[in-house]
């Protein structure tokens, strides 16, 4: 049981990147009052976990006095190897993301228009009222276009690649603190990707200036996060959408949960993962330890949650059956699309952003449009 702990504790921090969960390792079966001294070394391995049979108690001891059991349990962790070389490793992955995201933003620096060849029975349905046609024959274009295809990866590896690495960065620097370890924390390098994804995902090519840096991005990101922690610790309350955060959730019952951040904070995770920390999304599929552990971010979207960052909307309550069958589809509720309504109109102009085509319509005609319509034309990713 020992080994299994410090397993388990050792894969939390060199394959999931979450320190809590492997302190959380030792604290649920030592109590928290477990001096911080010991925590250290059990984290480290340097201190082990072993179990007294006969008196069925947990033993803690020191490593080095037990050489026989040194093979039996995971190998010493070595703060400063293993900070620096993922540090590099960001810092690489960095480097070949931002080229990539440079050579799409470089394509269209000087061209607004993307080529497609669409049938005249398509156009002609499509003048006549029945787009099904027309959009098939558009998406059939880019679904066997290299150029969209190549865009359409780098694209989603990048921003699964910030998801995963502002987590990495985190612990990494409370690793540094914890063992007194200087950290370089790449903070910038995944800020940059950030705004190039962002600047892409608005078509603005021609602002970009190659080699181009902004000082201001690190310490916004800085500053923000310092109040993103400092929220999240105290919990997180319903707010006033009118207040005009960066990027929020909306319940279907019309609550709505903010904060405010750079796009590099990634806003949206860290309030599902703060909610899911105080219990208002299940950590394991029934509520069962021997389940899979639930992704916030997706038990929002799948219980009909609308994301919203600016005037952007984003729903996926409607595609449950199709991306998470047999889950039954939701639509948004009357109070959510009043709320989003008056938000719009008041904070943005009366323009609002659909889904991730971020096609733009006026507030007005969100709200009269009817659920079938929001889900086929504006959320669906057909």
């Amino acid at each position: 049981m020992g080994i299994r702990l410090m397993e388990i504790s050792s894969e939390h921090i060199l394959y999931t990147n979450d320190l809590d969960k492997a302190i959380g390792v030792f604290t649920d079966s030592f109590g928290e009052d477990i001096p911080e001294v010991l925590l250290k070394s059990l984290l480290l391995g340097t201190h082990i976990v072993t179990v007294d049979e006969k008196d069925q108690c947990w033993i803690v001891v020191e490593r080095q006095d037990h050489p026989q059991l040194d093979s039996l349990y995971p190998a010493v962790l070595d703060i400063p190897k293993f900070v620096a070389k993922k540090e590099q490793e960001l810092i690489k992955h960095c480097k070949n993301l931002d080229r990539g995201l440079d050579a799409i933003i470089n394509k269209f620096r000087y061209k607004d228009t993307f080529r497609l060849d669409i049938s005249v029975k398509a156009m002609m349905k499509y003048i006549y009222g029945r787009d099904d046609e027309f959009i098939a024959d558009v998406m059939d274009e880019m679904e066997y276009d290299d150029d969209v295809q190549q865009m359409k990866a780098l694209i989603r590896i990048t921003k699964d690649f910030i998801e995963k690495s502002v987590k990495l960065s985190k612990m990494i620097a409370r690793l540094g603190k914890m063992y007194d370890v200087k950290t370089q924390f790449v903070t910038y390098d995944l800020t940059n990707l950030a705004q190039k994804v962002q600047q892409i995902a608005r078509a603005e090519f021609t602002t970009y200036t190659e080699g181009e840096t902004d000082v201001n991005l690190i310490d916004a990101y800085m500053e923000a996060s310092k109040q993103i922690d400092e929220v999240i610790e105290t919990g997180l309350q319903p707010v006033d959408i009118m207040d005009n955060y960066s990027a929020g959730w909306l319940s279907p019952s019309g609550d709505y949960y903010a904060l405010n951040g750079e796009i590099a904070n990634m806003l949206h995770i860290q309030i599902s993962q703060a909610l899911q920390e105080q219990g208002m999304i299940p950590r394991f599929e029934n509520n069962d330890p021997d389940n899979f552990e639930i992704n916030p971010d997706a038990w929002l979207e799948q219980h009909g949650w609308v994301k919203i960052h600016d005037n952007n909307v984003q729903f996926s309550g409607c595609l449950n059956n199709k991306l998470t069958p047999p889950k039954k589809d939701i639509h948004m509720t009357d109070k959510q699309k009043k709320i989003i309504y008056e938000y719009i109109q008041i904070c943005h102009g009366g323009i609002v952003r659909l889904g991730w085509r971020l096609e733009k319509i006026s507030a007005a005609r969100f709200q009269m449009t009817d659920d079938l319509m929001l889900a086929k034309h504006y959320f669906s990713f057909d």
